[in-house]
């Protein structure tokens, strides 16, 4: 199930969409109007991906193996056009 969330962008304050859903824990941001984009595991909290314009990265993010059943849980946001 999905569930769409109103949310203030927290890139550049408009409006963005958060959707939540509980089939494979992935929780996805996003904001039309500057672009900021956030997925990330909503039982562990972890971020798969992100991209957000105008935030400059001070530090190096480091990077997280995944086991296979974690990475095959999160497969269908890495196939081409998902439909978001």
């Amino acid at each position: 199930m999905i569930v769409k969330q109103i949310i203030y962008c927290p890139n550049c304050g408009d409006r963005a969409e958060r959707y939540n859903c509980s089939e494979n824990n992935i929780t996805r941001t996003s904001c039309s109007h500057c672009d900021y984009l956030m997925v990330q595991c909503s039982r562990t909290g972890k971020l798969i991906e992100a991209y957000a314009p105008g935030i400059n990265s001070y530090a190096p993010v480091p990077k997280y193996e995944m086991s296979e059943a974690v990475h095959k849980q999160h497969l269908p946001l890495n196939h081409g056009n998902s439909g978001y």
